[in-house]
Formats: C-alpha cells, sequence, structure tokens
C-alpha cells in the first residue's frame, strides 16, 4: 500500500472516532509500527493530528483550525462518505420545485445534485464540484479567483455576482462548529465572505455539518448556529447541549 493510500485510512479514522491506537492501525494495514509512526508523524507536520502515546488524536479545539491544516478537497472526498450521502438527500427533501438555492464548496454537497432528481431547481454555487446530468436542474458557477485546493471560487468578482441573487434556500459548510459558544467557523477568510453573503440573501438558512465538525474551532467565525433556520447534521443529541433548531438527520 502507498503511503498515501495508509495516510488517507489514517485520517479517515480519526475523523471517524477522534483517535487511532498505532497496533491498531498496524494490525488494519497489515503493516509495521515504524512504517505507521513514519506516517503519523508526517501527519502531525501537515497539523492534520497530534501524536500521543501509542497513536494519534484529532486536532480539536486546543489548536486552531486554519488554511495550513485543512485537509484538499481530494483527500476529504472519501471521508465521511456515508454521512455526507445522508445530508445530502436531507437537503434535498427540503429544497422545493421551483426552487433558486445557493449550494455551498465543499466535498459535503458534491452530490447533492442527484438528490433533485424530479424537480425544476436553479442552483448557484462557487463550487467546482457541484455537477448535474439533469437537464431540470440548472446550475450557475460564479467566476471569480479559483482556490484550487478549495476547487471553488472567492473573491471580489465571485462577491460581486453573487450578490445579484437572491435564494429561497442556501446550504452552507463549514470547517467546524463550537457547540458551546454557537460559533461556526472556516479556516481562511475568503470562503467565509462568500457564505456571508449568500446567507444575507436567502429567505431561508441551512448549516449542514457532520459529526466530525463539531467541537472544531476554525480561524474565522463566520457565523452563530442560531442564526440559521435548521442546522442539519448526522450527529447524535446528547444531554440537549445542541440549540433548538439543530435537526438530527
Amino acid at each position: 500500500m502507498l503511503a498515501s493510500e495508509r495516510m488517507l485510512f489514517i485520517l479517515q479514522e480519526i475523523n471517524k472516532n477522534g483517535s487511532v491506537k498505532l497496533k491498531l492501525i498496524c494490525k488494519q494495514l497489515n503493516t509495521s509500527e515504524s512504517t505507521v509512526r513514519r506516517d503519523l508523524e508526517e501527519l502531525e507536520k501537515q497539523n492534520k493530528l497530534r501524536r500521543v502515546h501509542g497513536g494519534a488524536i484529532k486536532v480539536s479545539l486546543s489548536s486552531i483550525l486554519t488554511d495550513n491544516k485543512e485537509l484538499t478537497m481530494n483527500e476529504k472526498k472519501d471521508l465521511q462518505k456515508e454521512a455526507k450521502t445522508s445530508l445530502c438527500a436531507a437537503c434535498a427533501k427540503i429544497v422545493e420545485d421551483g426552487d433558486c438555492i445557493f449550494v455551498d464548496g465543499g466535498t459535503t454537497f458534491m452530490n447533492m445534485a442527484a438528490y433533485l432528481e424530479g424537480k425544476k431547481v436553479k442552483i448557484i454555487t462557487h463550487s467546482d464540484l457541484v455537477r448535474s446530468a439533469n437537464d431540470a436542474i440548472e446550475v450557475v458557477v460564479i467566476g471569480g479567483r479559483n482556490i484550487n485546493v478549495y476547487q471553488m471560487n472567492v473573491g471580489p468578482m465571485a462577491v460581486e455576482q453573487l450578490s445579484k441573487f437572491n435564494f429561497d434556500k442556501v446550504f452552507i459548510g463549514c470547517a467546524g462548529v463550537d457547540v458551546s459558544s454557537k460559533e461556526a467557523f472556516t479556516a481562511e477568510m475568503d470562503s467565509a465572505q462568500i457564505k456571508e453573503v449568500a446567507i444575507s440573501k436567502s429567505i431561508d438558512t441551512y448549516l449542514v455539518i457532520d459529526n466530525t465538525k463539531l467541537d472544531t474551532k476554525g480561524f474565522y467565525n463566520f457565523a452563530c448556529t442560531d442564526d440559521f433556520t435548521y442546522v442539519l447534521t448526522n450527529a447524535t443529541e446528547t444531554n440537549n447541549v445542541f440549540g433548538e433548531n439543530f435537526k438530527f438527520i
């Protein structure tokens, strides 16, 4: 197995469970401890995990998530696939025939158009990942400065184009949410500006997050979770720590 494949597997496990154990990873990958240790060292250098005795843990609220620590879209595509599928399906059920919607960047929404089949919908996005083979679904990708690692367009041109639209609904992703402070974060500022504009131009707003985004504090706070119509998540509600507008799928 290639080093890149091993490290992707480690990231999948750490995003799913919050931590990994060295011996278990070695067994799962049928690889020596020295090889896995080198993989963990490399991932720690990239600020994608923190090594501890016997394994590694997820970068958490004790470490601020910046664009230097954020995974690329290619790295994220194979993470949390089941959760992203469920979230896309839940978002699609909210969309009504004839709606004009904004779909945010990120791998969470990659396949959302596929779940809108049978509805005539206009999708505005700044993401290169949102595609549709259905003629009833019109996809408009706004221009601007392209961030290759995020596969999305940002900057003044993108903001100006986006500000000309009005939406029935917007579906927003984020790098993390601090449940205690109710803050939603991005790892950088460019995409946050796009989110803020889209939110301001919509009737209803939805923040869409998988469970790995909870208790992750990012570089830039762009919204409060209370400001959204609903926060859609696959997380499990525990001890009423989430707001009343959290909707668990």
